[in-house]
This record gives structure tokens, C-alpha cells and sequence, in this order.
């Protein structure tokens, strides 16, 4: 079809960091702002297709400009925003797979104030660069108001849906719809020649394109192209309505229109009935890289969790008497959105300068490393400290017998059989009774204590003293063998103490040998991956080159699919140790194992009170920038097994449920991953370590469909396969842990997301009882604070409300249909309630009686429900 019309979108890039230091980009971020205003302003009196109109592509960016600018100035940029010569799309920044469904909504929720208290229209939203972005993101965008999503990935080492460029309806887990474009690269405008060279695009460029169009079978008359200032990523906004405005008096073609993505989605709103539907995850390519830095990667998950904890203990605070929890309420009111914006910017698709790689040691490398770095360890310390004081405030409250007993706390609403090490600073508390601000947060410090909290059942989304007496000393001697043979209630183990990993794990419940005696690499194995040629110039060519320079109309992706890799396994077990302790059998193992700096330990952990087990490890990266990576591999004896990985509530089938042209090679997963057939399976949490491939190594192959070649995961722990951007190596330790359980009958996704669960809040949170007690301290011993839904429902978050009068629940029906979902009285009683939108603004009051409410909530949808609370 020929293209009458060409819609320009121009904005600025927003990477937080490559180019420049991240507190410079930031500061830049802004003064493009400035800058775009001044233009808009310059040419406000023109109403032609040519007048200079801008796109904010980022929300974070906005904020910054907000918090800094005149009164004036804001004005200025609402009359604008008004008059359609600006427009602000909705993403926070762009964004990885990293987050989750709840935390994707936590990055939104900005738009309360941009909307509400600025009045801005927001209703559509871009993301660039980034390759893909989770399935549920469609169902979050729709609830949010948001009518059209545009892509522009930028396929260096990655890949674009095909055909590119492309708008259709991308169909949610919900069966709900969003208007799609799968559009070209962010800078196409320029790389084009719009406004650098109007001959070239005449007669050269344009007419390609368009027989480019015509081949793939593009659909539509208009096609939309976005611009940034010839500097390039991080560029300001640049004058395009000279050119413009000179093209179309000539009576050019196609006509250009310097757009905002509200005109060119109007455009498109004509046509949307002709648009094909496409379902499925848009699975990312790019996210490989996280994982360069695995440490920092393992450590936001938890603080993720931490988060939520505290929000969760904030809000069930919130009806206790203020002055009861003045630290607690401190720490909120001034940390709070601190400690989720380092979480959300950890997880940025920036991770560090464009010099990363071929100068690993440049101070600009250097310093934009810290800068990245200091966002996972910024959530972390944010996050212990929120969760820290709103324990400690509360155990306050709490009857004890002792000032030796602890409190333990279980986030989750369903009770849990929870056991573990005690932190040494929780039983022996530095400073006096008194001293509730520093020696409050030392329990957080990373100490043994030699003593353990044996198996105790804590309810749900509640707590339970445990008496100081209860718990058990262990001897790190007591009961040690060699044992190659180990056994508990449920699995018969035999380990290899040659090369180490496992030869044989019987499910004595399932009479089902677990191990696929077949695969070439051992159970609980360790593999180390390189490029081959370690003589090349620059050995991540073999991976992939792109030819930047190529003439064609869509450059396509430069993975080079028959790269040679070379694998080495453990040389020898250095020793093998068999531990019986108060909770259940550790089998541990050091080995000689190739590609990291001295031993590696794995773990084996058999509990005495469930049916999982759980396989760690922990090694010491070298310091080499060769290309290389780590995995842990997990064969399964499961003929016609499906395999299922979690996207946040959402389990995914590759392939099945995967739109095209996505990754089919790896897969970032958030709690959990699946095998099963019919009358068995296996799932595997991976509460740290999100990146995995599955049936064999597949990394580079570019596959242009998936298939399972067998039961296996392999646990992708650390690569450093990226060439710019993500860091050349990452000395020092790594961890990796992998909680695994059979299952009898088909895949259970409610029972897996339980697992998934479980498995991150595995590490019980204890507080001691050293605080002073408060006037009212004669809440119970145990107890839980409200009573939630179970799965199919997910409890996403409690929070406090932003206007902190009452308590927000968000839950997800990860079902396929209708739920009903039950809210009553604990601890705290429920006085009334409503439905909220995911901004929290009140759609319709529920009915309470006796202090219960309901609501249902469509399949694979998410409600949010208000609660007013009292003790």
C-alpha cells in the first residue's frame, strides 16, 4: 500500500546512564525539557503539519523537571500539553522484564499526580531500545487508560517482532486488546535523512522504503517514524520544522507530519478494525545482561520483597496510635518512595557506560558502575530499614513472656511452616533495652549465631512469639559424613563424589527417578560456557555482529547462529560433607570447577517438615572479559513434558504463547519455573537468579521457533556476553538457589505461583522483644492481621493509601476465570471498603457485613480494593 502520510514523533532517548554519568543524564533530561518548550513556544502560532510538537517518553524525567521548575514554567508546559504541541506518554523509563506485574504498577502510579494535579491527558505509552516487555503489561496499560503502546526496539543483539514496522492489536492474558505498533528503531527519522539530507530521502531512501513496505505487506496509508536530535541517545529536542515545513510546500511524498503519538494513534483509530490480533508474551532479548552483574541482580530481588513486607507492616500500623510508632512512621514518610525508586532503577534497562566493554577500566566505566550499583544497594538498605522498623514498632504492641522470645513475621496470606537460622544480633541485641534506633536495625546484620528456629507453623499474613527456649543450638560437627547415599521422608539421593552433582534422586512418594539418566551433563550440575576462540580481536563478533552501515531498509539482526562455544564441568570433588541438623540434611560439596576463582560449594538442603528440596552454590568470579558464562542444569526424567516460566501471575508456554519473532532462546522468569505432562511434573523456584534457558544451551541460536528437546533447565547465573553497556566482568562471589518440588497430576498454576512465593519469603523475619513494651501491649501472642484470598487470587501488595486514611490491597486472579475474592477481619477489622482503580481513586463501594467484604475480579485481571481498618 503506499504510504500518503508520514507521522514524525520526536523525542528525546532516555538512558539513565551510557552516554554520560547518570547524575548528569538526569540533569540533562531536564534542560531538554527547557529547551523543547522553546521551541514549541517559537512556533506556536503555526498550525501546520510542519510546527514543532514533542513527546516526554519518559515519566521519571518529568518528575525530575517538575520538582525544579517555576511556577512559570509549568505553566507554560500545561498551556502547551493543552494545545497538543507537547504530550507525556506514560512509561516511568524503559523498562526491562525485570518487574513484575506489581511492580510495573508501582511504576505508574506517578500518573495519579500528573494527571489529577497537573492535568496532564495521558493515554498512550512508548517504550525504546528494550526488546520486550512481560505479557501482563497489556491488562496494566488498559486498566490505566492507556489506549495505544509503541515499540521501537533497537535489535543490536536482540531482535524485533517481524514484520517491523507493523501495528496491530496485541491481545492481554485477559482477552482484552491494546493498539500495538511494532515500530522501527527510535532514531529512523534521521538515520533517513529527515532533517539532514532531503535529497536522499527523496530519491534514495524513501523509494526503498516503500518497496520495503510492499513486501512485508504493510497494511495502512501512514506510517509512523520516531526522531531524536542528531547526538543520539540522551539528545536534546531539535528544530525539524524548517526541513518539514520546506518538504511539504515542494508537494514531496510522502507528506510529513511533526506528530505526538496522540495524532498518530487518531490516525491509526481509523483503520483499527483492519488490524490483525496477536497473543503472547513479547518476550525480551536484551535482558541477558542483567546478569552480568549477578549479585546486585539477586540482592534487588529480595529487596523487592523487603519492600512489600514493610509497605504490608506500614499499613497494618497505620491503626495503631501514632504516637506508638513514631520510628516506624519516620522512616515511611521519608524513605519510602526513596527505597522503590532505586528498585525500579536497578531494574532500568541502563545498566552502565557505552565504553563498559572495550574499556573496562575507564574511569567513565567506573563511576557509572557505582552509579548503577548504588540503586540495588540503596533498595536494600532502604528496604531492611523499612521492614526493620515496622516489626520492631509493632512487637511492641505484642504480649511476651519473655524479653528473650522472638517475633516472627510471615508476609504471605496463606500460614507457613517456617524454620531457619537465627540472626546472631536478634538473640543478643547490642546496646540496652532502651536503645530502640541503633541497636534496633544491627539485627539486620549478616551474622551466624550457631542457634536455630525449629519447623513453626505462623499465620497468615500475621505473626507468632516464639519462646527463646524453643530454639535449637547446632553442632557444624555433629553427626558429619561422607555419605555418597543420603536419604529423608521423601528422596533417596546418590551423589557424585568423583565429579560431583547428583547421579540419582528417587521420589520415594512418586516412585519417580527424577534424573534423566540420559543427558549429557550431571544433575545439579556445574557448566562453564565460553566463546571458543579466545585469540579473536573481539570475540563477541562471534556472538554477533550488526552491520550498522548496511543500506537495507530494516537492518536485521547480526546473531550469528553457529557460534562455536566451549563447556568444562567440575575437574573433582575437593570434598563431600553430610550435615544432619535440627530441620534436615545439608549435603555439601566444594569442587575444582573451571572459569571461576578458587572452589565451588554447592548445597543440597532435604528438610525434615516439607517436600521440597533446594540446591545452592556459591563461587568467586575471575576477573577476565572474555565471554563466558555460569549455569547450574537440571535434567528431568519427563517424557512430553510442557514447559511453563512466570512473568508475574502469568505463566507463559514458549512458543504457544509467545508472539513472533520474539526471543525463543532464553527467558527471564520472576518466581518460577514448570515441566509437566499429564500425570507429573516438576517446579522449580528461582527466588535470585531470573535468567534460564530451557531443554539445552540455546543462547546466540536465534530460534526462529521453540521446541524441547527435554525436561531440562539450565540455570543461567552470570555472563558477560553484552558488548557495551553491561559490565565486561564481575569479580567476587555469586550465589544461585533453585527450590524444587514434584508434583503428582497436571501443572497447577496456583500451586506454583504458592511455590514460587513460598520459596522468596523462605528466610523467616525475626524480631526480638527488647523493645519497650507500649501502654496497650496486650495484642496476642499470634495472630494475623487480616484474612486474604488464596490462589488462584495473588495478593500483589498492602500498602497504605497515598493519602494514608486506609489500606490498599491489590490482587490478581492468575486464572483463566471469574474469582471471587474474600477480604475479612483479623487483628485489624474491616469497617467498609470500595473498589479502587490501580491509581487508588474510589470506583464503587463493597458491601461489609460482620466485617467481610467481596469482590470478583475478571480472569487474569487485577482489583484493588480500599480498606478502612480499626484494631
Amino acid at each position: 500500500m503506499t504510504i500518503d502520510t508520514l507521522y514524525l514523533v520526536h523525542h528525546s532517548h532516555t538512558d539513565i546512564g551510557y552516554t554520560h554519568d547518570q547524575p548528569v543524564i538526569w540533569e540533562l533530561q531536564t534542560r531538554f525539557i527547557d529547551e523543547a518548550l522553546d521551541l514549541a513556544e517559537r512556533y506556536a502560532s503555526d498550525d501546520s503539519d510542519a510546527a514543532f510538537r514533542w513527546t516526554v517518553e519518559t515519566t521519571s524525567v518529568l518528575q525530575r523537571w517538575l520538582a525544579r521548575a517555576s511556577d512559570r514554567d509549568i505553566e507554560r508546559f500545561q498551556q502547551l500539553e493543552r494545545a497538543g504541541r507537547i504530550e507525556v506518554t506514560g512509561m516511568l523509563a524503559n523498562l526491562t522484564p525485570l518487574y513484575d506485574t506489581d511492580q510495573l504498577i508501582e511504576t505508574f502510579q506517578v500518573l495519579r499526580t500528573l494527571r489529577q494535579d497537573y492535568g496532564f491527558t495521558i493515554s498512550h505509552a512508548m517504550n525504546c531500545d528494550v526488546n520486550g516487555e512481560n505479557w501482563p503489561l497489556v491488562d496494566v496499560l488498559l486498566d490505566l487508560g492507556i489506549e495505544g503502546f509503541t515499540m521501537a526496539i533497537n535489535s543490536h543483539f536482540g531482535g524485533p517482532l517481524r514484520p517491523r514496522p507493523y501495528p496491530f492489536w496485541w491481545q492481554g492474558p485477559s482477552g482484552r486488546r491494546i493498539l500495538t505498533y511494532n515500530g522501527w528503531p527510535y532514531n529512523k527519522g534521521w538515520r533517513e535523512g529527515i532533517g539532514r539530507d532531503a535529497d536522499d530521502l527523496e530519491k534514495v531512501r524513501w523509494p526503498m522504503l516503500q518497496q520495503y513496505l510492499d513486501e512485508i505487506g504493510y497494511p495502512l496509508p501512514i506510517v509512523l517514524l520516531q526522531s531524536y536530535h542528531p547526538y543520539g541517545d540522551n539528545g536534546s529536542a531539535f528544530d525539524f520544522t524548517p526541513f518539514i515545513r520546506e518538504w511539504n510546500a515542494a508537494g514531496k511524498k510522502p507528506r510529513i507530519v511533526l506528530a505526538t503519538p496522540r495524532m498518530w494513534w487518531s490516525a491509526v483509530s481509523e483503520y483499527a478494525d483492519q488490524l490483525s490480533t496477536l497473543r503472547g508474551d513479547w518476550t525480551d532479548y536484551w535482558n541477558f545482561g542483567c546478569i552480568s552483574s549477578a549479585k546486585e541482580q539477586a540482592i534487588n530481588r529480595h529487596s523487592r520483597a523487603r519492600l512489600r513486607a514493610a509497605d504490608s507492616l506500614h499499613a497494618a500500623l497505620s491503626s495503631f496510635p501514632a504516637d506508638d510508632r513514631r520510628w516506624s512512621e519516620a522512616s515511611f514518610e521519608r524513605y519510602r518512595d526513596e527505597g522503590w525508586w532505586a528498585l525500579h532503577f536497578w531494574d532500568e534497562h541502563t545498566w552502565g557506560a557505552d565504553v563498559s566493554i572495550r574499556a573496562p577500566e575507564s574511569d567513565d566505566t567506573a563511576a557509572q558502575w557505582q552509579h548503577k550499583a548504588h540503586y540495588a544497594y540503596l533498595a536494600r538498605s532502604l528496604s531492611l530499614m523499612l521492614q526493620r522498623d515496622a516489626l520492631a514498632d509493632f512487637s511492641r504492641h505484642v504480649q511476651r513472656g519473655d524479653e528473650q522470645d522472638l517475633l516472627v513475621f510471615n508476609p504471605l496470606p496463606w500460614a507457613r511452616t517456617l524454620a531457619g537460622e537465627v540472626p546472631r544480633f536478634v538473640l543478643s541485641p547490642r546496646g540496652v533495652a532502651s536503645d530502640t534506633t541503633a541497636g534496633r536495625q544491627h539485627q539486620d546484620r549478616d551474622a551466624d549465631s550457631g542457634w536455630l528456629m525449629p519447623p513453626v507453623e505462623v499465620p497468615a499474613f500475621g505473626y507468632k512469639v516464639i519462646a527463646r527456649s524453643q530454639l535449637i543450638e547446632q553442632n557444624q560437627q555433629a553427626n558429619e559424613t561422607e555419605d555418597a547415599v543420603v536419604e529423608n521422608h521423601r528422596y533417596r539421593i546418590v551423589f557424585n563424589r568423583e565429579r560431583g552433582g547428583i547421579d540419582s534422586l528417587f521420589d520415594k512418594v512418586l516412585n519417580w527417578e527424577l534424573v534423566d539418566q540420559s543427558a549429557a551433563y550431571a544433575f545439579n550440575g556445574f557448566v562453564h560456557e565460553q566463546v571458543a576462540d579466545t585469540a579473536h580481536e573481539w570475540p563477541r563478533w562471534k556472538l554477533f555482529y550488526q552491520d550498522y552501515n548496511s543500506p537495507l531498509a530494516d537492518i536485521p539482526p547480526g546473531w550469528k547462529t553457529g557460534w562455536h562455544a566451549r563447556y568444562a564441568r567440575p575437574d573433582r570433588v575437593v570434598s563431600h560433607r553430610v550435615r544432619q541438623t535440627p530441620s534436615g540434611i545439608v549435603v555439601e560439596q566444594t569442587l575444582a570447577a573451571p572459569g571461576i576463582d578458587g572452589l565451588l560449594t554447592q548445597r543440597v538442603f532435604l528438610p525434615d517438615y516439607a517436600d521440597w528440596f533446594e540446591c545452592s552454590a556459591t563461587w568467586n568470579m575471575r576477573l577476565s572479559d572474555h565471554p563466558e558464562a555460569t549455569y547450574l542444569l537440571f535434567p528431568f526424567d519427563l517424557p512430553g513434558a510442557v514447559a511453563r516460566f512466570d512473568v508475574g501471575g502469568q505463566a507463559v508456554i514458549p512458543e504457544q504463547e509467545q508472539l513472533p519473532g520474539v526471543c525463543r532462546d532464553y527467558f527471564t522468569a520472576q518466581g518460577w519455573v514448570d515441566f509437566s505432562n499429564e500425570s507429573r511434573g516438576v517446579t522449580i523456584a528461582l527466588p535470585e537468579n531470573p535468567m534460564l534457558q530451557l531443554g539445552d544451551f540455546h543462547f546466540g541460536h536465534y530460534q526462529t521457533e521453540f521446541r524441547l528437546e527435554r525436561a531440562m533447565l539450565l540455570g543461567w547465573v552470570t555472563n558477560n556476553y553484552w558488548e557495551t553497556n553491561f559490565r565486561a566482568y564481575q569479580p567476587g562471589s555469586v550465589r544461585a538457589r533453585y527450590r524444587i518440588l514434584p508434583h503428582t497430576g497436571p501443572f497447577d498454576e496456583a500451586q506454583a505461583h504458592r511455590f514460587g512465593l513460598d520459596t522468596l519469603y523462605s528466610q523467616p523475619v525475626f524480631q526480638h522483644l527488647h523493645e519497650t513494651p507500649a501502654a496497650d501491649s496486650a495484642i496476642p501472642g499470634q495472630g494475623a492481621f487480616l484474612q486474604l484470598p488464596q490462589p488462584p487470587i495473588l495478593t500483589l501488595h498492602i500498602k497504605r493509601a497515598y493519602d494514608g486514611s486506609s489500606l490498599i490491597v491489590r490482587l490478581l486472579n492468575a486464572s483463566d476465570t471469574a474469582q471471587s475474592a474474600i477480604l475479612a477481619s483479623g487483628l485489624l477489622k474491616v469497617r467498609d471498603a470500595a473498589r479502587c482503580d490501580l491509581l487508588e481513586n474510589d470506583v464503587q463501594a463493597l458491601p461489609v457485613s460482620e466485617g467481610r467484604t467481596s469482590i470478583e475480579i475478571p480472569a487474569r485481571q487485577v482489583a484493588v480494593v480500599r480498606l478502612h481498618t480499626t484494631l
